[in-house]
């Protein structure tokens, strides 16, 4: 593919995605996402409690937010982990709650598969609503684990690295690669996470090349929001402009750009695939 077509294929992208009022689409999965946020870093440690310890898990998390939050919520995430209630246990209220959180975080999916299928053109399903109900349900749960699940494989994997780096740093210098293993790790959670979102969600059949090549624009474009609200936050004093609320403008920024780029991402998707279909019939 040459130069010309990448960039007939972006315009087409960002043309689709205005005439769609997408906008309107990403302030909607945002304050779902906001919404939801509570109940998705909870389901994340409870899970990952299962594993290893849940403090090795909220380090984690701490450690993506710090740059995109100034310290003062840091230290209120901190405390909101430290005070999560218990979910590791066999009990019935444990089971309870954890399926609550697992509803919770499952919102911000199912408004992404409702988007999906907008732009995608798939008509309602037609049915009983209890079965469609139970189906849109079923699927970004089995979403979110997936999610959890990545997240858990990519701490393990960076623990597995650390831990190697220690036992070979006389013989191997893996000390300036091991400082990438983290930010690699969350990519790649980003860019599988996606790719199990548009071969599941949407009741579609979209060829894997498109698929992979949506994922991976998604992942690169918010990794790169990410450290530019945290660059932003880092070298602009919000406190002082907004207030009390600026300890908090990184997060909202981060969001809705989040959001923005994930309803992009999946125009993208629709053009390519549209015209891998198209480059077919010729």
């Amino acid at each position: 593919m040459n130069i010309g077509k990448i960039k007939e294929l972006a315009v087409t992208t960002l043309k689709n995605w205005r005439e769609n009022n997408s906008i309107i689409d990403s302030a909607a999965l945002s304050f779902y996402l906001l919404l939801s946020l509570p109940a998705i870093l909870l389901f994340f440690v409870s899970l990952g409690s299962i594993f290893f310890a849940s403090g090795q898990v909220q380090d984690n998390i701490i450690e993506y937010m710090e740059g995109i939050v100034d310290a003062s919520l840091i230290e209120a995430l901190k405390a909101f982990l430290a005070n999560m209630p218990a979910t590791d246990s066999l009990s019935l209220s444990a089971l309870t709650g954890l399926l609550l959180l697992m509803w919770g975080a499952g919102n911000v999916f199912r408004q992404f598969k409702n988007f999906l299928y907008r732009i995608w053109n798939v008509p309602p399903s037609q049915g009983k609503f209890a079965r469609n109900f139970l189906k849109d349900v079923l699927l970004s749960t089995i979403t979110v684990i997936v999610f959890g699940g990545l997240i858990v494989v990519s701490i393990l994997i960076e623990a597995f690295m650390f831990t190697g780096s220690r036992i070979l740093h006389t013989y191997l210098p893996l000390f300036g690669v091991v400082q990438y293993v983290g930010p690699v790790a969350t990519f790649v959670v980003l860019v599988m996470l996606f790719i199990f979102v548009y071969l599941i969600l949407p009741d579609i059949d979209l060829d894997l090349k498109c698929v992979i090549a949506g994922s991976v624009i998604t992942a690169v474009l918010i990794t790169i929001g990410k450290y530019a609200v945290g660059f932003y936050v880092t070298h602009s004093d919000i406190t002082s402009i907004y207030g009390i609320i600026g300890s908090v403008i990184g997060l909202l920024l981060w969001i809705y750009y989040s959001s923005i780029v994930v309803t992009i991402g999946a125009e993208f998707t629709k053009v390519y695939s549209q015209y891998l279909a198209d480059s077919k019939k010729l």
